[in-house]
């Protein structure tokens, strides 16, 4: 389903309890389907297809909606097309760096927060000019290449040596990538990447909802990162997840899915 700005799709169960779902970048809302049938059909669940990204790349938007500010309000407005009041909020990655600038701006419309190989950003000024400027460079090597080129440099990297490029779910994944839309993924690669997205430390303490930060065992990076977070919010909690890597919910549905829902059993905001 389309609403005039995201691709959405709502998935009501049984229970009044809604889970949006955030994709990181190059994703969809389809990357999130393993997830959902590891939970199980009683959650109810809501999930977009980000700015430039699957279905939404067809949708014309001003470019400054791939702003990280401007993204937030078009899930905002997603959640009130549906028709919710609050959900439970879940991102990966870019959407994980999304659902926490979401928790901090609009407190009211979330029940819980869970983060999944995410940051807050990038604290030092300087960091964050040189970010920017090898995402700009990345954006223009997607606009300059073929995609199949792209994604095999890109899923080349280190933070996906865990991923199995044999199994039947990645080769599922790389076929959806490869539908991408080249000019939106660098639009959203400048627009929100970590280099061009607010700093958000310091605004951890006024967090107001449960949250849970959680990566892999085999990223240290975001580990690190994770705890870092969680020491700096109220409600902060951490969970690390044996034998993945960057990308949990994709490795380890079945424990990535009980651990979402134990968090949202355990306490999330009513």
């Amino acid at each position: 389903m389309t609403h005039p700005m995201l691709s959405f799709r709502y998935t009501q169960g049984k229970s009044p309890d809604v889970l949006l779902l955030l994709h990181g970048f190059l994703g969809c809302k389809e990357d999130w389907e393993t997830l959902e049938k590891a939970i199980g059909p009683d959650q109810s669940y809501l999930t977009t297809d980000l700015p430039g990204h699957a279905e939404t790349a067809g949708i014309a938007l001003a470019p400054e909606s791939y702003r990280m500010e401007k993204c937030a309000k078009l899930v905002i407005d997603t959640i009130n097309h549906v028709g919710l009041s609050s959900c439970h909020l879940l991102g990966y990655s870019m959407g994980g760096r999304l659902a926490l600038f979401l928790a901090l701006h609009y407190p009211d419309r979330f029940r819980s927060l869970m983060i999944e190989s995410a940051t807050a950003g990038i604290r030092n000024e300087t960091e964050r000019t040189e970010r920017r400027a090898r995402d700009a460079k990345l954006a223009q090597t997607i606009r300059d290449r073929n995609l199949a080129d792209f994604l095999e440099f890109w899923y080349s990297q280190p933070l996906f040596a865990t991923l199995d490029p044999q199994s039947q779910s990645y080769k599922l994944m790389y076929e959806r990538r490869l539908g991408s839309d080249r000019e939106g993924l660098a639009l959203s690669l400048e627009q929100m990447g970590t280099g061009a997205q607010p700093d958000l430390w310091d605004h951890l303490n006024e967090l107001k909802i449960p949250a849970l930060f959680m990566a892999g065992a085999r990223d240290w990076k975001f580990q690190r990162l994770a705890a870092e977070m969680a020491n700096l919010c109220p409600g902060g909690e951490v969970a690390i997840l044996a034998e993945a890597g960057h990308n949990v919910h994709f490795e380890k549905p079945e424990e990535f899915g009980q651990t979402v829902s134990a968090f949202i059993r355990s306490g999330a905001k009513k």
